[in-house]
């Protein structure tokens, strides 16, 4: 059993992880997504948080300054791309679309998107000094927490503001990778 402090660690990183988890899911539930996606989406995204810290964990702390930045841009620019992909969708009809959530690939590009900011958290564990089975067991409880929580708060958004909720979506996604990117630059984790 993890002592106070730690267990404070734990929650403050979950929380960390989560909240982008959270923002990103908000904006994608703003175009309605049933409940077998939702869990599908929940499931993805706790294990490809878990994935990239367990790489970073493996990585080790070396190449983690360097990794972690890396990935942190490209996770923040997979979340542009994914936006804009969803506000050009919004122009098309609905049988022609090219990303949706619900394929495997839209919830790949999607998990990816929210977890490779997580590489970084990876390589930061061994320097916390925390349970990594904890930890991990933690932060995949609440991403799924956080992605169904948001998908229902998006999905509330996108039905009160129907029209144009996918484009809406969009530009959510990509404000979002902006503000992600602005807060790494200066110094906002």
């Amino acid at each position: 059993m993890p002592e106070f402090h730690e267990a404070l660690k734990i929650v403050a990183v979950a929380a960390a992880i989560g909240l982008d988890v959270l923002a990103v899911s908000t904006g994608i539930g703003i175009a309605g997504i049933p409940w077998p996606t939702r869990i599908r989406m929940g499931i993805a995204f706790s294990a490809a948080e878990i994935s990239m810290q367990i790489i970073g964990v493996v990585l080790g702390t070396a190449l983690g300054r360097v990794a972690g930045e890396v990935a942190a841009y490209a996770g923040f620019s997979v979340l542009a791309v994914l936006g804009v992909i969803m506000v050009r969708e919004s122009f098309v009809e609905r049988e022609t679309k090219a990303f949706a959530v619900d394929t495997g690939f839209g919830l790949l590009v999607a998990s990816l998107s929210i977890s490779l900011d997580s590489l970084g958290v990876g390589f930061s564990i061994p320097s916390l000094h925390l349970p990594v089975v904890t930890l991990l067991s933690v932060v995949a409880v609440t991403t799924v927490a956080f992605t169904l929580t948001g998908l229902a708060f998006g999905q509330r958004l996108g039905e009160r503001f129907e029209e144009g909720a996918e484009r809406s979506a969009g530009v959510v996604l990509v404000a979002l990778a902006i503000l992600f990117a602005m807060q790494h630059i200066f110094g906002g984790h």
